[in-house]
C-alpha cells in the first residue's frame, strides 16, 4: 500500500473511482437501451459531471 502525504491510500481511492465511473457508465447504458433516459439526457448528465470536476463531456 502507498500512502501519500496526507496518509490516504492513493491507489485504493482511485480504483475505487474507477469501478463507481465504470458502474455510472453502465447503469446509462442500460437506462438508455431502456428508454428510461435519452441521449439527451444523458448528455445533460455528462455537461453537469464534467462542469463540477472540471473535465471534458462525454457525447452519448
Amino acid at each position: 500500500m502507498i500512502v501519500n502525504a496526507d496518509g490516504e491510500d492513493a491507489g485504493s481511492e482511485r480504483a475505487e473511482v474507477h469501478f463507481l465511473s465504470a458502474l455510472v457508465d453502465e447503469l446509462m447504458r442500460k437506462m438508455l437501451a431502456a428508454g428510461v433516459m435519452t441521449q439527451a439526457d444523458l448528455n445533460d448528465v455528462e455537461a453537469a459531471a464534467a462542469k463540477r470536476v472540471g473535465g471534458i463531456p462525454r457525447a452519448w
